[in-house]
Order: structure tokens, then C-alpha cells, then sequence
């Protein structure tokens, strides 16, 4: 009974005889997609490469005329030069007779403020001399100097203090 069952089909290496010929494998459908694909990509190159070499259509506006083409070495490409209209001539009466005279502009001298050589800063809750020194670029024994503070250096809230303008 067990060799009619693993016949049947009902073991785990059992096979129906003829699926080997009727069923691709997996990996040959992965190929011909990739083949296909390649095949796709090239008919593709070819015809966008024709359509690139074709000359593009120029309108009549934009043809050159005759008289704005020269000849050129067979080296370069023909340049075009553009052609202008002739000039529009424009006859205008302008009466004669004296005509009023603007004032020449003058210059005015602007008077401009020399920059201040000190600034003050006052003193907040929570400020020490060497973060405020530090806030705007100076070191604490160069502001303590300046404004005559001595070891240890304390502050109160409200003092104003003298800052060199650089």
C-alpha cells in the first residue's frame, strides 16, 4: 500500500512523470522578459536616433533670405546673419525759437555723522562681565579696563557699561 500511495502522488519527492516538459521553469521566464526588454530598448534607439538626425522644420518667418547668406569651408557649418529693415525715417517739425533752459543740478554736500567711538550697554539680571564681553566680541579684562573694574570684577544690575565702537 505504500508503493501505491507514493505512486499516486502522495509521497514528498513524488513528480507526475511528464511535468518537466510541459512546465517551464521560473528563471525561464525571468530571461525571456530581460530578452524582451533588450529587444524593446534597441528598436526604441533606433527609431528616436532617426528622429534626432531628421532637420528640424524652420518657419518661413524665421528662413534666411538671399542676401543674408554667404558661403562658408565646408569645415564650419553656414552662419546666418540676420537681416534689419531699412531705417524709418520720420520727419518731424520742431518749432524754432528760444527754448527754456533747465538749471544745471548741483551737488549738495551731505554732512555725515562720524561713527561713535563708544557704546553703552546696561547691565541685565543675570549678566556677567565676561558674557557681555564675549556677547559683542571683546575680552572681559579689555572692558573691565575700560571702565575702571577692579578684582573681582563684579557688576550690579543697571550699570552702564563703556564698549569701544570697532
Amino acid at each position: 500500500m505504500a508503493a501505491q500511495h507514493s505512486q499516486a502522488g502522495g509521497g514528498s519527492g513524488a513528480q507526475p512523470p511528464g511535468d518537466l516538459f510541459e512546465r517551464p521553469a521560473a528563471g525561464t521566464y525571468a530571461g525571456l522578459a530581460v530578452a524582451a526588454l533588450l529587444i524593446a530598448s534597441a528598436v526604441f534607439i533606433l527609431l528616436a536616433d532617426r528622429s534626432l538626425r531628421r532637420p528640424a522644420e524652420i518657419p518661413e518667418v524665421l528662413r534666411p533670405t538671399a542676401t543674408a547668406t554667404f558661403s562658408t569651408p565646408a569645415t564650419q557649418a553656414p552662419a546666418v546673419i540676420p537681416v534689419t529693415p531699412e531705417p524709418i525715417v520720420i520727419d518731424l517739425e520742431v518749432p524754432e525759437g528760444p527754448f527754456e533752459q533747465l538749471p544745471t543740478p548741483t551737488a549738495v554736500p551731505v554732512h555725515t555723522e562720524a561713527p561713535a567711538r563708544y557704546f553703552l550697554v546696561t547691565v541685565q539680571s543675570g549678566d556677567t562681565l565676561a558674557g557681555i564681553a564675549s556677547r559683542y566680541g571683546y575680552s572681559f579684562e579689555e572692558i573691565a579696563d575700560l571702565n575702571g573694574i577692579d578684582e573681582p570684577y563684579v557688576i550690579h544690575i543697571g550699570d552702564e557699561l563703556l564698549f569701544p565702537n570697532r
